[in-house]
């Protein structure tokens, strides 16, 4: 790694080498003694900087720091020849130092000014680079098992923080990041423990290990593993986790912070996501993302294309990347011109900033297939409007970007859900956190938490992105979601959204039936015979479902999953009721 250094220090210094070359050769007598001292300290600075902000070894970072090394030498330079020349050597090379100071001023700017062209210019080729795809319908929430809720991070750091003194010497570390990640097939956060400053590492050299919380259960408590991790973020010098992977991979920016990932026998990895930069103006492929992967026990690093990462690793992709592909997809569509001060700004859009994690604009949820994706809402630049543009969904691993936006629907953006929800409980002051949109039969919902001033879970909060005046909140994810199925029920909402594949052809027998009636609507909810599922449908739409008995045998539609316990139908057939099937709305 010593050598690995000197080698950094040369490539940052060649500017600082060069000028003070030709300095040594228009120097004179003792002058090139002040020009060989200046050097050596020069690049001793160098050295400290480059170990301490980690430089990226790429085209516009050598070219940006060797040009600057190269100014800040030959002004000095000149400094040194006008306080010690004479005149009569004034008269012979006056010219020299002024003239590197010019020329590598020129060369700066000039590097400066075709890297802003460039970073215009490579808009389009950056842009085709997004592993893009549109959809308009989402995938459907049928439970929450299939499809887990996860409490708000801020409620697993508060746990975590109160179980601390499980740590021997815990006043020496404190909590760092937390991330989510699927481990031994359960959805869970992970947090790291790390130094409480320099003389705290020096003293132990090891962090005791990491915390872990379910992400879906607000009732469970942390657990604390004990497992040695000597190479970490706030660790220094050698073992500095991100300082072991830039070492072993200078060619490569990195982008984000490292993320702790547990494989499934407890082992601690650090990963951080890697891309290589095209031209001086340090664009990047989206599609090249890299992941480099560090064994927090033995400070081996290897390195991955993000797809191809170690099955363990929930999100190659860190949420950094997420957040700077979101950004980009949503200015340049249609172009750097578009989004300029004279453009039109056709379809532009910017991410809301009501993510959990760092960035503010990236909330990570998973899937039903068992993916890490992050999902972000798109608005306006108008503060003044609540609409949301669309939403993504990025898949950790493969770095898909999924955009969906229901044409001709208006949605409620997350600022407007999380507004809404923080007004149920004005007087307990409670926050609303964590908004994801989620497609329930059909229609667009907002699932938010409220948490109170000190981060403990209090509700989930379930609001209509389309008709934001229902609004359902309860304890548990589930149990929330049942009683909102019925207010949809009742309320003549439709699975219209819903992908056929995602329903179930049912027959039965009707054990019992209710029909309910308000102000604006009727249903009837109904349950079969040997079956605990409750179904509901729009009379007011399905005018034949108002006639149904006990004992008839009926034939519908429905979206199921496991422990579902309510919902809506479609295509209901009443056997002996000719001709009159009549598709739910």
């Amino acid at each position: 790694m010593f050598l690995d250094f000197l080698q950094l220090t040369f490539l940052f210094g060649i500017g600082i080498i060069v000028t003070s070359v030709i300095g040594f050769i228009f120097f004179k007598g003792k002058n090139k003694k002040d020009v060989v001292i200046l050097t050596v300290i020069e690049l001793l600075v160098l050295a400290i900087v480059c170990y301490f902000i980690l430089p990226d070894k790429t085209l516009s970072g050598l070219l940006q720091t060797n040009l600057i090394g190269a100014m800040i030498n030959a002004g000095l330079l000149l400094l040194i020849w006008q306080a010690t020349a004479n005149r009569q050597e004034k008269s012979i090379t006056r010219n020299v130092p002024a003239l590197m100071l010019g020329a590598t001023v020129v060369a700066f700017l000039g590097l400066l000014l075709v890297s802003f062209i460039m970073s215009f210019t490579s808009v389009d080729e950056v842009y085709s680079t997004i592993p893009l795809k549109t959809s308009e319908k989402s995938e459907v929430l049928a439970s929450t098992d299939e499809t887990p809720i996860a409490i708000a991070p801020d409620t697993a750091k508060r746990k975590m923080l109160q179980q601390f003194s499980v740590i021997e010497n815990s006043n020496m570390f404190s909590l760092d990041g937390i991330t989510a990640q699927l481990i031994d097939g359960k959805y869970v956060y992970v947090a790291t423990v790390e130094f409480n400053g320099f003389f705290k590492w020096l003293k132990l050299k090891e962090v005791p290990g990491y915390f872990m919380i379910s992400a879906t259960d607000v009732n469970a408590q942390p657990e604390f593993i004990k497992k040695p991790i000597k190479y970490s973020p706030n660790a220094y010098f050698s073992q500095d986790a991100g300082r072991k992977i830039y070492a072993a991979f200078p060619n490569f920016a990195s982008t984000g912070t490292i993320n702790l990932e547990i494989d499934d026998e407890g082992n601690p990895f650090y990963v951080q996501t890697l891309y290589k930069e095209y031209g001086v103006s340090g664009k990047m492929h989206y599609d090249e993302f890299k992941t480099a992967v560090l064994n927090a026990q033995t400070g081996e690093v290897k390195l991955y294309d993000a797809k191809d990462a170690p099955e363990f690793i929930s999100a190659p992709i860190t949420s950094s990347a997420a957040d700077s592909m979101n950004t980009y997809f949503g200015r340049y569509s249609e172009g750097w011109w578009n989004q300029s001060l004279f453009g039109s700004k056709k379809n532009v859009k910017f991410p809301t900033e009501n993510g959990v994690y760092a960035s503010g604009r990236i909330t990570p949820l998973l899937s039903k297939a068992g993916e890490l994706l992050y999902f972000t809402d798109f608005t306006s630049e108008d503060d003044n409007q609540d609409s949301a543009l669309g939403y993504s969904l990025m898949n950790a691993r493969t770095g898909e970007l999924t955009y969906y936006r229901d044409e001709g629907v208006g949605l409620m953006d997350s600022d407007g859900a999380i507004s809404i929800a923080e007004k149920i409980y004005p007087e307990k002051k409670w926050e609303a956190e964590m908004p994801i949109l989620y497609n329930i039969d059909g229609v667009p919902t907002w699932i938010i938490s409220l948490l109170d001033s000190k981060g403990i879970f209090k509700k989930y909060v379930y609001v209509n992105a389309v008709n934001n005046d229902m609004v359902i909140d309860g304890d548990t994810a589930q149990a929330t979601l049942d009683s909102y199925r019925v207010e949809l029920a009742t309320s003549g909402s439709n699975n219209e959204n819903t992908e056929t594949a995602d329903l179930t052809d049912i027959t039965g027998t009707v054990l019992r039936v209710q029909v309910l009636s308000d102000s604006k609507t009727t249903t009837a909810s109904f349950i079969l015979e040997n079956d605990q599922m409750i179904y509901t449908i729009n009379v007011t739409n399905n005018p034949m479902a108002l006639f149904l008995q006990v004992g008839d045998q009926v034939s519908f539609q429905a979206n199921l999953s496991q422990n579902q316990k309510i919902t809506t139908v479609q295509q209901l057939t009443i056997e002996g009721l000719d001709n009159m099937e009549s598709p739910a709305e």
